[in-house]
């Protein structure tokens, strides 16, 4: 069955698939099913591609995406910033989806499945920047994701990003990064290729107070 153009179209550069293109649903079939909110193309996304666009990180520096679903991100990243990329994700059954749109854009990006909480210091260790979309949805991620970004620090990352519309345990690790680790939060606004806004939490390495 050929696609018709509702299931295939560009967005900041990168081919993106919707949930109906043939090789979707071809995935599908095999009995993937995303279960860890990995199922659909989060608005945050768009917003952090905007972000990027205007403030990209080194070309050739490295980029990890923890919870990437989809990956459209990590290929963008890789495709359009010129950046290694690593995209991982704690649910197996959506990294085939990351990987087939890595593969629509005629680009690489190294997947690894993992718990953001099994994240090593080790893992992090030559990563530039490390980002996350829409991650921060559970108040129990909180701690779980503040830990993640000191071991990130740790390790030597320069950049911390996670971005989200504005969720409850979102601002309780903003505000305990605002504190602790001198973060801090940007609203950045696209319209392309939606009308939508989302926080940034930024922590960088040449600000911690240690």
């Amino acid at each position: 069955m050929a696609a018709d153009n509702t299931q295939l179209f560009e967005k900041h550069g990168i081919k993106i698939l919707s949930p109906q293109h043939p090789s979707i649903q071809a995935l599908l079939a095999q009995n993937l099913e995303p279960v860890m909110h990995g199922d659909k193309v989060w608005d945050s996304t768009y917003v952090m591609m905007d972000y990027f666009t205007a403030s990209p990180p080194p070309v050739g520096a490295r980029l990890m995406d923890v919870g990437c679903g989809w990956g459209l991100l990590s290929v963008f990243a890789a495709k359009k910033l010129g950046m290694e990329v690593i995209a991982v994700d704690a649910d197996s059954d959506v990294l085939p989806f990351a990987e087939l749109h890595a593969e629509i854009n005629n680009t690489h990006i190294a997947l690894l499945r993992k718990r953001f909480e099994n994240i090593t210091t080790a893992d992090l260790r030559g990563v530039h920047t490390l980002v996350g979309t829409d991650i921060c949805f559970w108040d129990e991620l909180q701690p779980i994701l503040y830990n993640l970004i000191r071991r990130a620090l740790k390790a030597g990352v320069e950049q911390i990003i996670f971005a989200d519309p504005g969720r409850g345990p979102f601002h309780d690790l903003s505000d305990r990064c605002e504190f602790h680790l001198n973060g801090r939060i940007e609203i950045h606004h696209c319209t392309e290729p939606i009308t939508e806004s989302a926080e940034l939490l930024i922590v960088e390495k040449d600000l911690q107070p240690y």
